[in-house]
């Protein structure tokens, strides 16, 4: 997030007012959708002042406030933030407390339109309309719009598959809510919410309508189809021939069996690998709230026979590997429980070619075949797996988990003093491109879509990106490109201009490795790894030859300078090489 004060315009990326249009989509209102840093709201409609205004702390340059300021992503230019055309985003209960939702084709792929009416209204940001065309306030709206409570919605047309929905005229109208007694008219004559319409424990669609978008870049799962979680089976009655007591996608709360919250919407969520997951009790003391995680049903938690919290209904796993404390000790429960995915899932982030982010799918380089990636049966996929901390239990102990791992592609600024690679703001890269591939980058890998991968054509951007944007300043003083885990910088005494180093254990700090960790979509036991023998991780046991898990290829660089795959095996990828 852009910093509260800032000398240039060429510092700022998103600043508020671009979060509360395209971030919360996903957040239900309130905090940096509402309030400046000072504790303001952004824009006070009742007095018809900005928050600065009230506060009295008055920008010396407007454009340039984090708060009141706003660069396109587009252009880079810098403006004031329209909070008196939009206004603010307060707290939308009914985002997740709604007790009905508007899905299209529900199950797997069905879509939450709630959640697409809303989206849509906020991405409209200062430029919706009514059907008048007389200015509409879309963050104010956004509430209203994702209840359905409107006669028309009017969405673009030219927003690329794949973008979030983005509205252009939107006409508020309470008519649909009344009709459908959701909205009723209280003795004073006001329009009053039904009791009815709130639901006490969210749905599993009203966490899905956000986390399925973010999903697919970071883990990649399905849910609402009992043969791809026994969990979600389980929780709805589904798993077996009794369908009288079968819970309905529509009103399904299964999310919430192992993720519940508190009475002040502390949600219990789990340990990612990367540590992007806020816990917002971490400062409180212990011994007074736990943390997070420590709410989450976990595998032990709920199956294993001396746990305090153990679920009655829960299988306990006794015998075969489950016996095994070596085993117990140095997996987690996903990690042979999750042998592999189907769900589709983005594998590759190419933030380098064009300056905006240009997404491959794990079927571009993984297959049903683990051994072969190159294999056409692209039915299902085998995850990449790590050290995951404390791996799913509760007992501080590290265990081997399964992971999707997002490779990331893009360019920054190199200080080689402070050891820090800074990444460049995509409008700044796309300042320099034009939004295309710099003229000599081709294809070399014949997929349909160019790649900055040969040393040429490395060299022509780290020299591009020395220009000046169009502020007057450098896009980057010592730019470098961030790829498969090396840093690709300019070097006149190398061969082509252009030399390189693997970043790990060199104390520079920069990332293009993601791993998301992997915890639901959890299959039946005669499918989990070890079902068929235990020469599916050792090859002492497999006579010696290549196994399905420790042996599979992991990709780590999608185009080398030849434009070829890089992969490695489990064992590297892992640091872990059971014989």
């Amino acid at each position: 997030m852009a910093g509260k004060t800032n000398a240039t315009a060429s510092e700022i990326d998103k600043t508020s007012f671009y979060f509360a249009g395209l971030c919360a989509i996903c957040h239900p209102g309130g905090g940096f959708g509402e309030f400046d840093r000072d504790g303001y709201l952004f824009y006070d409609v009742n007095q018809a002042k900005f928050g600065y205004e009230l506060s009295n702390n008055v920008p010396s340059t407007i454009s340039l406030d984090g708060d009141y300021g706003f660069v396109s992503p587009v252009s880079g230019k810098a403006a004031a933030a329209k909070w008196d055309v939009t206004g603010v985003a307060e707290p939308d209960c009914l985002f997740c407390h709604r007790a009905d939702r508007t899905v299209v084709n529900p199950g797997p792929q069905g879509q939450n339109m709630n959640w697409v009416w809303r989206t849509a209204t906020l991405r409209a940001s200062a430029a919706l309309v009514d059907s008048q065309q007389s200015p509409v306030p879309a963050f104010a709206s956004g509430s209203t719009a994702g209840m359905g409570w409107f006669s028309s919605l009017v969405l673009n047309p030219n927003v690329p598959a794949g973008k979030p929905p983005q509205a252009t005229s939107l006409d508020i109208s309470y008519q649909p809510g009344i009709t459908a007694g959701v909205l009723y008219a209280n003795d004073q004559n006001q329009l009053t919410l039904a009791g009815s319409a709130i639901a006490t424990s969210p749905k599993d669609y009203a966490c899905w309508g956000c986390h399925v978008v973010a999903d697919t870049k970071k883990r990649g799962r399905y849910w609402f189809d009992p043969e791809s979680d026994v969990h979600y089976a389980a929780f709805n009655n589904l798993n077996d021939s009794n369908t009288k007591d079968d819970v309905a996608a529509l009103d399904s709360v299964a999310c919430t069996k192992c993720h519940p919250a508190d009475i002040t919407h502390h949600i219990a969520k789990g340990n990612a690998p990367l540590g992007s997951v806020t816990d917002d009790w971490q400062n409180v003391p212990d011994d007074q709230y736990p943390k997070d995680y420590a709410h989450l049903r976990t595998c032990s938690g709920c199956h294993l026979a001396n746990s305090p919290d153990r679920d009655p209904d829960a299988p306990v796993p006794t015998g075969g590997l489950h016996a095994s404390a070596t085993h117990m000790k140095a997996m987690s429960c996903q990690f042979c429980h999750i042998p592999y995915r189907t769900g589709i899932a983005q594998l590759i982030v190419d933030n380098a070619t064009t300056g905006s982010s240009i997404g491959y799918n794990v079927d571009a380089f993984l297959s049903a075949d683990p051994l072969d990636p190159t294999n056409q049966d692209k039915s299902k996929w085998w995850p990449a797996f790590i050290k995951k901390p404390r791996g799913g239990y509760a007992d501080g102990v590290d265990r081997l988990g399964p992971v999707k791992n997002l490779l990331s592609i893009w360019w920054g600024d190199w200080d080689v003093k402070a050891k820090v690679v800074s990444p460049i703001a995509l409008w700044r890269v796309r300042g320099v491109t034009g939004g295309k591939p710099l003229t000599g980058v081709t294809d070399d890998n014949n997929d349909g879509k160019p790649e900055v991968n040969t040393i040429a054509e490395i060299a022509l951007y780290l020299t591009a990106l020395r220009a000046n944007d169009i502020h007057g300043n450098p896009v980057a003083v010592n730019p470098v490109l961030v790829k498969g885990g090396k840093v690709y910088y300019a070097d006149t005494q190398a061969p082509g201009g252009v030399n390189s180093f693997e970043y790990h254990g060199t104390g520079v700090h920069v990332e293009s490795s993601h791993p998301f960790g992997i915890d639901h979509n959890v299959l039946k036991a005669n499918v989990a790894l070890g079902a068929t023998g235990c020469g599916e991780c050792h090859k002492n046991i497999n006579n010696g030859q290549d196994t399905p898990v420790f042996d599979r290829l992991i990709l780590v660089d999608p185009f080398d300078l030849l434009a070829k795959p890089v992969y490695e095996t489990g064992r590297e990828f892992s640091g872990v090489d059971p014989n």
